[in-house]
């Protein structure tokens, strides 16, 4: 244990980085990532007497840490960065051949802009170096995440419109533009999940009447566009064809009603002029059927 951690430590002291270049991957936030890393060399790899360590430079933190470990061919993680604890993995089936790649597992907003690179050392029987190099398959990995298409909605009373867009990262540009080019909108709201790490973006601007009005969300990691366009005019148009389609259901059931109250009207006086007209007869019919029976 002692050996490993001396090499740990050298490892940590002989690394550049800023003499280090890396080549650029994207991975998606919550996925998983393969470092690729494959040794060119004659003479073969004997996993057994193998040393290698996977290292990161992250963002926040000012020495360099250990991702992944393995000591003469067998995994130990005791010198592991906590970050990285049960998210990486080696192929040890393939380390013979030369296959010294790592999968990063679960993407953090933390992973994003970190350098990755390896070293590893090889000994014979009598402690002899037979392969080393303290900077191999340097690494620089970007995280990203889709944003939902952006919602936008329209405000009538005050003449504003509002896109909203979640879920992504890293943080947007957001642009709005009409049938003459583009806006001057508010100063976008962006806001950062605590739990995810992922943005959430708003935006409001000021439009007018028979205006086309278009939101594009910019993920400049991804090169992703996503966009939604609204007709302040369509939708005037739709608003008041309802207003008129109530007005006309109410004046349907107004005049409906005052016919119904018309007709009960004439029937009331017509039932009324039948009873007058039925006064003398009933007289009549009474009379005589007193008169036959002396009533």
């Amino acid at each position: 244990m002692a050996r490993l951690i001396s090499i740990c430590i050298w490892l940590l002291s002989v690394v550049d980085s800023s003499q280090m270049s890396s080549h650029l991957i994207i991975g998606i936030l919550g996925k998983s990532i393969m470092l690729p890393c494959s040794l060119n060399s004659s003479a073969p790899v004997v996993p057994a007497s193998l040393t290698l360590y996977w290292t990161a430079r992250l963002k926040h933190q000012k020495e360099d840490q250990v991702v992944h470990a393995l000591y003469n061919g067998k995994e130990n993680n005791d010198p592991q960065f906590p970050f990285y604890r049960n998210r990486t993995q080696i192929f040890k089936d393939q380390l013979s051949s030369g296959n010294f790649s790592l999968l990063l597992k679960d993407l953090r907003v933390e992973d994003d802009l970190t350098t990755f690179f390896l070293f590893y050392h090889q000994e014979d029987g009598n402690y002899n170096t037979l392969n080393q190099n303290k900077e191999m398959c340097l690494t620089t990995v970007k995280v990203a995440k889709s944003y939902h298409k952006p919602i936008v909605t329209v405000n009538y009373e005050e003449w504003k419109a509002e896109c909203t867009s979640q879920g992504g990262y890293p943080k947007p540009r957001l642009t709005w533009t009409n049938q003459n080019g583009l806006l001057d909108p508010e100063v976008p709201q962006i806001v950062q999940d605590p739990g995810s790490g992922t943005m959430n973006i708003s935006s409001t601007v000021n439009i007018t009447e028979n205006q086309t009005v278009t939101c594009a969300i910019f993920n400049p990691t991804l090169k992703e566009t996503l966009n939604t366009t609204r007709s302040t005019g369509e939708e005037q148009v739709g608003l008041s064809s309802g207003i008129k389609a109530g007005i006309g259901v109410v004046a349907v059931a107004v005049i409906g009603s005052a016919l119904v109250f018309v007709c009960w009207k004439k029937s009331m006086q017509q039932n009324g002029a039948d009873t007058q007209e039925m006064g003398p007869l009933r007289h009549s019919v009474c009379s005589n059927v007193c008169f036959t029976t002396k009533c």
